[in-house]
């Protein structure tokens, strides 16, 4: 067991994770002098449905059900590229948290109607959870990493899981707009910042490859 947590570094995870949290609250708490509304047409054009809570709120299962199978399944490689791209898109999205404050106004208005739970749910979530840091949506990123660990365990799970997911994921993704927790451009900022960190990821490895192999002839 204590092999297992060292080789899948969860005790630096955890700190980290712990420093991330301190951090992001502390960014939730403190107010800062200016905020940068993000804003697009398309947000206008998407409708409030509240009923979208319940896909929202499954961001929560969805993760610990990820994180386990890609802790227990992943090759080595693998898993420290997932790592890679988890903790490096969440202190990016720190940093432009701290240098660019970002915020929203796309929940004035809104009408609860709390006769149903998902009206209670929906009241509840953006009571606790400020418009504030919104810029790329932690929620999406952490989605699109964790359903990236499914897709590479493609010959360890069964694929009504990894279709389980990918519906799931695309649920989640969806209810961060359609419940008025981001923008459009949110959800596209999580995508490029994604999309960066992959290509950037690649293009390293691909150098580390060459460098290693001509070190290799020269050696020889």
């Amino acid at each position: 067991m204590k092999k297992f947590i060292k080789e899948r570094y969860l005790i630096p995870l955890g700190v980290w994770f712990v420093v991330y949290m301190a951090l992001f609250l502390y960014l939730e708490v403190c107010e800062p002098e200016s905020v940068h509304l993000i804003f697009c047409g398309m947000d206008r054009k998407i409708p409030y449905v509240q009923a979208f809570v319940y896909p929202y709120l499954s961001w929560f299962p969805y993760i610990c059900v990820c994180a386990y199978s890609a802790v227990r399944n992943l090759e080595d490689k693998d898993y420290r590229k997932a790592v890679f791209f988890l903790t490096a898109g969440m202190n990016v999205f720190l940093l432009i948290s701290y240098v660019w404050p970002t915020g929203l106004d796309l929940r004035e208005g809104i009408v609860y109607n709390t006769a149903v739970p998902s009206g209670y749910l929906m009241q509840f979530v953006q009571a606790v959870d400020t418009p504030t840091s919104v810029f790329p949506s932690m929620h999406v990123y952490v989605t699109l990493v964790l359903q990236y660990t499914l897709e590479i365990q493609k010959g360890r799970l069964a694929m009504r899981k990894i279709w389980a997911g990918r519906i799931l994921a695309a649920a989640i993704i969806l209810s961060t707009m359609f419940t008025k927790q981001h923008s459009v451009l949110d959800v596209l900022g999580a995508f490029l910042l994604f999309g960066l960190l992959a290509a950037g990821y690649c293009r390293y490895s691909y150098f580390g490859m060459q460098i290693h192999r001509k070190y290799v002839k020269t050696v020889e």
